[in-house]
């Protein structure tokens, strides 16, 4: 039986897929291919509380829209000290910056989640090579397994 990897799908997957602007037409059709596949089992998937606040924040009617996407993700439960006190090591390590204190988040709750993928398209902070592997030291100083970071595009099913 094939291994149904577990992915994380950080808030900017969410939004992407409602994202009009034309140059991201590309991302945005990745992103609801991957929910769909997340839909017909292709993949198990799970966000956090984290990204549900995230999405709250958006306006009416984007918000309803976003909140519809989300149904058929699982929310990851996982303790929120342990969550807080590996997303200060991301910060304090200058992986992630303050400022963007909700992305240690998400990455500490893929972490502490054993998620095999956490799926963004924050190519800023989170999908990139540079921002995975320096993730990955901290993970294993902490004690945790590495994690693989990707979009959409990267982890959709295709058919042959």
């Amino acid at each position: 039986m094939k291994h149904r990897p577990l992915l994380y799908l950080e808030t900017s997957v969410f939004g992407f897929c409602f994202d009009e602007n034309p140059r991201n037409v590309l991302r945005r059709e990745a992103a609801v291919a991957l929910l769909r596949q997340v839909g017909l089992g292709l993949f198990d998937a799970v966000t956090s509380p984290l990204t549900f606040e995230e999405l709250k924040r958006a306006r009416e009617p984007l918000r309803a829209r976003l909140l519809a996407a989300v149904r058929d993700v699982s929310q990851l439960r996982a303790d929120k000290q342990e969550v807080e006190r590996l997303a200060a090591a991301y910060i304090r390590d200058n992986v992630i910056p303050q400022a963007f204190a909700d992305d240690a988040g998400h990455v500490a709750y893929a972490t502490i989640g054993k998620a095999d993928l956490l799926v963004s398209l924050n190519l800023r902070h989170l999908a990139n090579e540079r921002a995975e592997r320096r993730i990955g030291a901290v993970n294993l100083r902490e004690g945790y397994q590495l994690l693989r970071i990707r979009t959409p595009e990267e982890v959709l099913e295709y058919e042959d």
